[in-house]
């Protein structure tokens, strides 16, 4: 007879911002972002800046020098807060960062080449896994793509990732506020409240309780959780897709 493991719970947060996001304090580099994941006793994290991969990879090599220096295995989801053409926030998470940086290959074409305004919106920092200072990005992130909703969904779901539309209760920057309602047609399993007091509206749903931390005090507490038999990003990403 085989054994089945046992679920346990792993505590997450799926929606952080490093200093590339302009909207970002400058202390979320990827050293400071895992330290804080692992005093707050996370177990899984996912970097999810605006438009863009470019940091992930450094926060990933960040953990994985964090676990062999203290023992503790934090999980890095690589992520992107994408804004579609409607102006809908999107969290389009990956098991692997080879997947995020095909995936993002394919949606650059969508980009929108509005030049930062630095003065006004702060820099856009670029990191290694050592927290140096690489470089930045001088297109302005926050700016909406031109790809659609329903496009993007396509595109997530054809490099393997998890579709997740983003603090959905908010009034600005999400499908029901720009858009109405959730569309029936696409098949979306997960999605991001801000409020636990929305979850009984969405019984059909798994849903997810991120920080959407741009600053190291908002990344979530031993609080929200996964259950989940291994943790692994792809029993990760499959639980949420």
């Amino acid at each position: 007879m085989s054994l089945q493991k046992k679920s346990q719970p792993y505590y997450y947060d799926l929606h952080i911002h490093t200093a590339l996001s302009p909207c970002a304090n400058d202390d979320m580099t990827p050293n400071d972002i895992v330290g804080m994941a692992i005093l707050n006793g996370l177990d899984l994290i996912a970097i999810t800046d605006h438009n863009t991969i470019e940091n992930a990879k450094a926060v990933i090599k960040a953990a994985e020098n964090a676990q062999a220096a203290y023992g503790k295995n934090l999980i890095v989801l690589p992520g992107i807060e994408v804004s579609t053409a409607e102006e809908v926030h999107v969290l389009c998470l990956f098991d692997a960062i080879e997947k995020a940086e095909e995936f993002e290959a394919e949606l650059s074409c969508f980009y929108n080449n509005i030049a930062n305004r630095e003065s006004i919106f702060g820099a856009q920092l670029i990191f290694d896994e050592s927290d140096q200072n690489t470089g930045k990005i001088d297109r302005m992130l926050t700016a909406p793509t031109t790809i659609s909703f329903d496009h993007l969904h396509q595109l997530t779901k054809k490099h393997g990732g998890a579709f997740v539309p983003a603090h959905i209760d908010r009034e600005s920057f999400s499908v029901t506020s720009n858009l109405g309602f959730l569309p029936p047609h696409l098949d979306i399993a997960t999605i991001e409240l801000k409020s636990k007091n929305e979850d009984d509206n969405y019984p059909d749903k798994n849903i997810l309780h991120s920080s959407d931390a741009h600053q190291l005090w908002s990344i979530n507490e031993k609080k929200h959780f996964l259950m989940l038999c291994e943790l692994t990003p792809k029993s990760v990403i499959e639980l949420i897709k």
